[in-house]
């Protein structure tokens, strides 16, 4: 039998029992401090992510083909009012980095680009510091790095139900290489009709290809003027104001020209004008896009066909964009044009492309 008191005996398993809670506590507490410095670099990552999200959408609205557009992507990040909120500080522009391509595999080039356009896709790394207080605590490093990356881009935009102006121009050209369908950027060009050059009511950029042009000669009977699809006025002002076309349109369809003199039209498309933030009266300038900064209610987007001539007729060729006037003050009985402005990307300007065409900006990654 065991000499050992039992008095003797509780003491020592008095004694293991403190010196297992002792160590139990100090592995429970580092795994407490460690699951704190995970959840900090989790949020932290999260953070980052969104702020690469948002940054990269903000940046791609901004590519407009020219190296101004680059510069302003490029500022729009650095400059960009969203933190990392869980120590509410920007991150900073060293572990910010901001890139350009043309296609969303690459090549990803840092600026200065020499010929950008075409680079429509950008990508916006950040990758902050997260400072570990466990880790700290037991002399190990004291800061953690965490990734956040993605890549926004302009896609060009389909028209499965609807959204374009109920209106559809001729193109002067149907295989111009440029893809501007024989337009100029900067040029004003017509969109509702009739037009007579003899009786001084043609658009600019239609008089120097009159009489190929002369939409009363061409038209079937003389009966169309330019719109399409829809029929009665209110139906027409309804889709000046909200687009609310249902007719899907891509290229090569045919486009169903309607007929009739809507005076009425008059007011909604200036309504439409009125609704912008730019308001500024530009001027046709051929060669140079004026530099609109509005909410894209001026800047629509129409589909543009071959015209009677076009085989079939009336033929869709592309969609372009085109800046609204503020005022139409001839009313429904005489040409009414708008200056083309080839591409439109929604929610900015035109787009990092050349030649004609409606965008929408998405994460692509």
């Amino acid at each position: 039998m065991s000499s050992t008191p039992p008095k003797a005996n509780k003491r020592r398993k008095r004694g293991y029992i403190v010196i297992a809670t002792a160590l139990s506590v100090f592995v429970l507490l580092g795994m407490l401090g460690l699951a704190i410095d995970l959840g900090r670099m989790y949020i932290v990552k999260s953070e980052a992510q969104a702020f690469a999200d948002s940054a990269a959408i903000a940046a791609a609205i901004k590519l407009d083909g020219k190296k101004s557009g680059l510069d302003a992507a490029e500022a729009t990040v650095q400059n960009s009012l969203n933190r990392i909120q869980f120590n509410s500080a920007s991150i900073p522009l060293d572990r910010m980095q901001v890139e350009f391509a043309a296609s969303p595999n690459g090549p990803w080039e840092t600026q200065p680009i020499n010929q950008p356009r075409g680079y429509g896709f950008v990508r916006v790394t950040v990758r902050p510091a997260v400072n570990m207080s466990f880790l700290q605590a037991v002399k190990a490093p004291v800061a953690s790095t965490v990734l956040g990356r993605a890549v926004g881009a302009q896609i060009q935009e389909t028209f499965p139900r609807g959204g374009y102006m109920p209106f559809s121009p001729y193109a002067l050209q149907e295989n111009d290489p440029t893809g501007n369908f024989g337009m100029t950027i900067g040029q004003e060009y017509a969109f509702l009709w009739p037009g007579n050059v003899k009786r001084n009511d043609a658009c600019a950029g239609n008089q120097v290809n009159w009489p190929q042009y002369n939409f009363s000669d061409q038209s079937v009977a003389g009966s169309e003027r330019g719109y399409f699809e829809l029929q009665a006025a209110s139906s027409i002002q309804d889709a000046i104001l909200g687009a609310k076309q249902t007719m899907p349109l891509e290229v090569g369809d045919i486009v169903p020209m309607t007929n009739g003199q809507k005076q009425s039209q008059q007011s909604r498309l200036q309504q439409r004008a009125a609704m912008d933030t730019d308001l500024t009266n530009y001027q046709p300038t051929p060669g140079v896009a004026p530099p609109y900064y509005g909410n894209n209610m001026r800047l629509v987007v129409m589909p543009v066909n071959g015209g009677p001539v076009s085989s079939p007729p009336n033929k869709v060729l592309g969609f372009a964009a085109f800046l609204l006037p503020l005022q139409y003050p001839n009313g429904g009985n005489k040409t009414w044009c708008a200056i083309y402005m080839g591409s439109r990307t929604a929610g900015g300007g035109t787009s990092a492309y050349g030649g004609a065409g409606s965008y929408v900006v998405r994460l692509v990654q």
